[in-house]
């Protein structure tokens, strides 16, 4: 009883730079390359750019804050409660692999908007109603997405940091603070 590869489902990716592989041969079955494949439900594409996939989960949870709408609407729901089920039920799908994503200003912008559009449909307010965004989000206590996602990557990073120092997972850690410090390897005498 021990594991088994599923030739079907293998694929080689190259991420980053370079053209995508060329399909290769391993113990008699031949794995494709692909430049985009689904994982754990997160888009990955060879690009260095997260765009797709972040535009992907606003579909998936613009889809799902539009079947809460009646929710959104009924006035015998507190606030808290309303802001407590967006969180839980459309915040949680939109963020889903937010740690590894390569944010751009322009991604950062998307996901503030949708975040504030549905903030002001949750709290009832109309386009026309002019009212800022700083008095929307005093009013639904709700922080902005470039913090929760920090404060998520602090959580990863303070787990692998918490890691045996042999595992793989810190010593890549450790490669990648020592590179941006300056390129300086930390060397540790024993």
């Amino acid at each position: 009883m021990g594991l088994n590869t599923s030739w079907s489902k293998t694929k080689i990716q190259n991420l980053g730079h370079g053209v995508t592989p060329a399909a290769v041969q391993l113990q008699g079955h031949i794995v494709q390359s692909t430049d985009r494949f689904t994982y754990l439900c997160s888009d990955i594409q060879s690009s260095e750019r997260s765009t797709p996939e972040i535009l992907r989960r606003i579909g998936l949870a613009s889809n799902i804050f539009g079947r809460l709408a009646d929710v959104w609407k009924r006035t015998g729901l507190s606030l808290q409660t309303k802001i407590r089920l967006y969180n839980a039920l459309v915040i949680s799908v939109l963020l889903y692999g937010s740690e590894t994503w390569t944010l751009l200003k322009a991604d950062e912008r998307r996901l503030e908007e949708f975040h504030m559009n549905c903030q002001r449909r949750i709290v009832g307010i109309r386009w026309f109603h002019f009212v800022t965004n700083a008095s929307v989000t005093s009013q639904t206590g709700e922080e902005g997405f470039a913090i929760r996602i920090c404060r998520r990557r602090l959580s990863i990073f303070g787990h692998v940091r918490r890691l045996p120092e042999a595992t793989p997972a810190h010593s890549a850690l450790r490669l990648a603070v020592d590179a941006r410090a300056g390129g300086k390897p930390d060397i540790r005498p024993e």
